[in-house]
């Protein structure tokens, strides 16, 4: 059976067309070969390269940003036929037509869909899961409509498992290969996909009552109440162990979430920052990436001939994010209030000269990264 004489493509409000996520028209996928018979799916992650799109606002320029490498690369398009965010949202690559190009091999690619978890490699200071119960909802409900156009979907592998290749991919993805997580059902094909419906029963009107220890660290905090509110920031979509201790990722974790919920950022877990966890709504968490932004601090005195067109003093919750880590890695960054003054020009400075970067006194990308991924002496 001809799928491409037959299918119709995916439609739905979760699923981002070609043009919805502006994919460059030097691509073209009418240059491959159709895909026949009975294909299978392989399933794909983003790995290393690409670091996970933490708002889904980014997700559309993540998308394009592959395009473009593959372009420049061995590609007449997108490799993929399809990728799924973490959100829910379903992206249309090559599509249902044409074979991909990301199965390593040419029995691969005329054998098997190729589908992309935009998951990314998560480790180091990354607390939210690149792998979330709505990314796999709408992973299996496109294999379900693949599978209503003929498609095996018995025949679910990923793509080190092809013969021929030797690969980690699909990474942090392979557990839900193994164990069938991806395999449709008609429970999740009849619901259809709900982005974020894993953290909707985060919120409750009632948050147990607070224990009355704060967590804080150093030294960590060790307490029966401190998995009760890792459990529950786990839950809220949060990528914490579950141990009763309060080590640093968690101390991390309670700072971008007080950064998020304009909360006192101390890193300290009390009686305001426990309610919050089961009384405030869910929403797309502090991204620690650079926000574009450029921190910096420029009191008039500086210039006074100068008219500038930014404020002197950079204010927005993305210093706050800054201030937090920087003083988790030891820094007396003073108040962490969002607010880049003196103190934090003077931290900026010292850690730019220790670490070789150019010393300005103002967090743009490069300073940013290093304050997550440089070693602490």
């Amino acid at each position: 059976m001809n799928l491409s004489a037959q299918a119709e493509e995916i439609t739905g409000e979760d699923v981002v067309t070609r043009q919805g996520w502006g994919a460059d028209p030097d691509g073209d996928p009418s240059g491959n070969d159709p895909i026949e018979g009975s294909p299978g799916i392989a399933i794909h992650y983003t790995g290393s390269i690409w670091p996970v799109p933490i708002l889904h606002g980014n997700c559309d320029a993540y998308v394009r940003g592959i395009q473009e490498d593959h372009l420049n690369g061995d590609y007449d398009d997108i490799a993929y036929n399809y990728l799924v965010c973490r959100h829910g949202y379903i992206y249309i690559g090559r599509g249902y037509r044409y074979q991909s190009g990301a199965n390593g091999n040419d029995f691969g690619n005329s054998t098997y869909y190729a589908i992309c978890g935009l998951t990314g490699l998560l480790d180091g200071p990354v607390l939210i899961p690149g792998t979330t119960p709505p990314m796999v909802s709408a992973v299996r409900r496109l294999i379900a409509h693949l599978e209503s156009l003929g498609a095996d979907a018995s025949s679910i592998v990923g793509h080190g498992d092809i013969p021929g290749n030797d690969t980690w991919c699909p990474g942090n993805l392979s557990p839900y290969v193994e164990d069938g997580s991806f395999q449709p059902d008609s429970a999740a094909t009849e619901i259809g996909p709900t982005p974020d419906a894993h953290i909707r029963g985060a919120q409750t009107a009632d948050p147990p009552e607070w224990p009355g220890v704060e967590f804080t660290n150093p030294p960590p905090t060790e307490h029966v109440s401190v998995r009760v509110w890792q459990e529950q920031m786990v839950t809220r979509g949060w990528r914490l162990d579950v141990d009763g201790v309060y080590g640093d990722r968690s101390q991390l974790a309670c700072r971008l979430f007080q950064a998020e919920k304009a909360l006192d950022v101390d890193g300290i877990v009390g009686e305001q920052t426990w309610n919050a966890a089961w009384t405030e709504p869910v929403t797309e968490p502090v991204d620690w990436t650079w926000p574009g932004l450029y921190l910096r601090y420029e009191p008039a005195s500086l210039h006074p001939d100068i008219t500038r067109s930014y404020p002197a003093v950079t204010t927005h919750t993305s210093v706050s994010v800054w201030q937090s880590q920087m003083a988790h890695r030891g820094w007396n960054i003073g108040a962490v209030d969002g607010v880049y003054g003196a103190q934090s020009q003077a931290v900026c400075l010292a850690f730019q000269e220790e670490k070789g970067l150019a010393v300005d006194g103002i967090v743009g990308p490069a300073t940013w990264a290093a304050s997550w991924d440089a070693p602490i002496d």
